[in-house]
């Protein structure tokens, strides 16, 4: 039985993009040349995160999608065409990031769980053996990849001291105190419980990112990766998008 299991959730809505209302996660963001059989297929967003996390060793995924999003399903099928194992988790009422994660709660709290969005790409792709390797070494309860960012503002920041110990995670901060921004995620059962508890104490719309912030300053520990040459976009924000 896999020891990592990976969470990718698709529920949202992409209001950003409308009126364009094809999943966003099956975008073909580049194209790639198969060689034995010397033709060139468009990879799509998701594939990869599905990449990403294949060379961390994740192959056991559970996919969080709304019924508008049927395409996905019938795209990835069961994985098996992308080395994984994928399973799909049903959830319809867009409420945002933390409620779609919680999907994975009854199956995945006993599980060290490995997330990623699967509308961003980002730089090193090895981003996620380098996080699984933190949180083994340093026995962490959870730990983010975190890459430089030019518009931090937009993203949830992450203070760090020179251990990689976080000290804040902060939502979106109107001026940010460091230009980075927290893009993948390892965490434990201890994180799940935690995260979980969060949930009940609190009004609906918890954010991932203050229960980060949150775990750190309750006694977890909570540590990351800084890629200094690394690099993290959301496809989905105007700035990252190419125009010709």
């Amino acid at each position: 039985m896999s020891k990592y299991y990976g969470l990718l959730p698709a529920a949202g809505l992409a209001t950003r993009m409308r009126p364009f209302r094809y999943p966003k996660e099956l975008l073909p963001v580049h194209y790639q040349f198969v060689e034995e059989n010397e033709y060139v297929r468009p990879k799509l967003l998701i594939e990869h995160s599905l990449e990403a996390l294949s060379l961390g060793g994740v192959n056991q995924l559970y996919i969080v999608v709304p019924e508008w999003k049927p395409e996905i399903m019938r795209y990835l099928e069961d994985g098996e065409q992308f080395g994984h194992h994928i399973s799909y988790l049903y959830n319809s009422k867009a409420l945002g990031l933390a409620d779609a994660l919680l999907s994975g709660y009854p199956w995945l709290n006993d599980k060290i769980t490995c997330f990623a969005m699967p509308d961003t790409v980002f730089s090193p792709v090895t981003a996620f053996k380098d996080i699984i390797d933190e949180l083994e070494t340093q026995k962490a309860d959870l730990v983010l990849g975190v890459f430089p960012s030019d518009e931090a503002q937009n993203f949830g920041t992450v203070e760090f001291d020179n251990t990689g110990k976080v000290i804040q995670v902060e939502e979106k901060p109107v001026v940010p105190k460091v230009n980075n921004a927290w893009g993948i995620a390892v965490w434990n059962v201890k994180f799940w419980d935690f995260f979980k508890k969060q949930s009940e104490n609190l009004e609906p719309g918890i954010s991932i990112t203050d229960t980060f912030d949150k775990a750190a300053k309750n006694g977890l520990n909570v540590r990351c990766v800084y890629f200094e040459d690394g690099w993290y976009k959301d496809i989905g924000r105007f700035n990252n998008i190419s125009f010709k």
